[in-house]
């Protein structure tokens, strides 16, 4: 619009230098002015913002979605409630559903505006920031000095940011990726909507190997010891040699599956379109149990003590026995429940689209709190440290303690 509007001004300029037959000083002078500025706005456009922070790694940050490979959704963070709103971050674009990650006391978040977003837990300022100028739906991933981000589209949809120079370390085109990577034993893992799973060696972006799966990954894998397991659109679930991608076993849901994988105890835990939750051997592929929870599900469910606790479009938690698949209870919310719920030790922390933000009973699923944000919320809340942190649709980011 504004490149419009400086041609159409250009265009003026010409018709009056071709009416007069002087040339006007002053005439000169504004078409170099304008020239200038459509310099400055074309270069701007094309700019990317220099991502520096301190990766100084610690057991007790989140460096990837789940905080581990397995994805364990789980904190033993304690809260006394009420709890308080201590800051918000208005970070001017909407947000995916994947969490934050937290790397020494840095909250970083990607946006759908594609920008990146580093952020101080303590005080909600912000560190750092880069734009990608495409989406990020997913949760980013740390690895020693590197922030690796998947991309929905653009010809680099796969980048990895070197925090310590601030620019990009490597980068690879995917076909887009919308599942969140993770990293174990020095190698990155993740899906893309090329339908292909890929292994590469994480600090310089070597392939390691990839495994065609023949249809988009929607969901986000996950690994236990020496496997690596994936799952696509056509509702079929891999598990993959972690060193060579060999296919140990497939099972198929007949369904799509786009929520993220988990692996418990080891059982995988898989939710298809056909609000089904399977249990699966983790280390064989057999089938254990199914859980019909009774409407779709595109939130990984949460495990934790045995307890499955199952997040549902029909705006309900359902908490489940792992051993024998009964249910315990279920709380509804009042609109859709689209975010993997978070366990901390004394309280379920979930997200609806009813804009509350819910700590429920672990006993019981009773609300022992609730905050109206005044927006819907997609994206799964982040538990670190006695603090929960959530990201709106309203473009805001809100951090919540107990009261001291």
């Amino acid at each position: 619009m504004m490149g419009s509007n400086i041609s159409n001004r250009e265009a003026c300029l010409d018709t009056l230098e071709k009416t007069h037959s002087k040339v006007i000083p002053w005439l000169m002078i504004m078409r170099l002015y304008f020239a200038f500025c459509y310099l400055i706005i074309i270069s701007g456009c094309g700019s990317t913002l220099k991502l520096r922070l301190d990766m100084n790694q610690s057991q007790e940050d989140v460096p990837m979605l789940g905080r581990n490979a397995s994805r364990e959704f789980s904190d033993p963070s304690f809260f006394s409630f009420p709890l308080t709103k201590v800051w918000e971050y208005d970070a001017s674009a909407g947000f995916g559903n994947g969490a934050p990650i937290i790397v020494n006391k840095t909250l970083i978040i990607g946006t759908l505006q594609g920008e990146l977003h580093a952020i101080n837990v303590e005080t909600g300022k912000r560190i750092s920031y880069n734009k990608n100028l495409s989406p990020i739906s997913s949760s980013p991933v740390a690895y020693r000095q590197y922030i690796i981000v998947g991309l929905e589209s653009a010809n680099e949809n796969l980048i990895s940011f070197n925090t310590e120079k601030g620019d990009v370390q490597w980068s690879k085109n995917i076909g887009g990726v919308v599942s969140s990577p993770f990293t174990s034993d020095d190698l990155l893992f993740v899906g893309g909507l090329d339908g292909t799973f890929y292994s590469f060696k994480a600090q310089y972006g070597e392939s390691n190997w990839k495994f065609d799966t023949k249809a988009p990954i929607y969901a986000s894998a996950c690994a236990l010891n020496d496997l690596v397991f994936c799952a696509n659109a056509e509702g079929i679930i891999f598990g993959l040699d972690k060193k060579n991608g060999e296919m140990r076993w497939k099972f198929s849901t007949r369904h799509a599956v786009f929520a993220g994988l988990t692996v418990q105890n080891g059982k995988l835990i898989a939710a298809s379109r056909d609000s089904t939750v399977y249990i699966i051997d983790a280390v064989s592929g057999a089938l254990e149990r199914k859980i019909f929870v009774g409407d779709k599900i595109m939130s990984t469910p949460a495990v934790s003590n045995g307890i499955i606790y199952i997040p549902s479009l029909d705006g309900s938690l359902s908490a489940y026995s792992l051993l024998d698949g009964m249910m315990q209870w279920k709380f509804h919310a009042k609109n859709a429940v689209n975010t993997t719920p978070i366990i901390a030790s004394n309280a379920v922390i979930v997200a609806s689209l009813d804009n509350h933000l819910y700590a429920l009973s672990l006993k019981d699923g009773s609300v022992l709190w609730k905050y109206d944000v005044e927006s819907r919320i997609k994206t799964t809340p982040l538990v670190w440290q006695n603090s929960i942190f959530v990201a709106a649709e309203n473009k805001t980011i809100y951090c919540f303690r107990t009261e001291q």
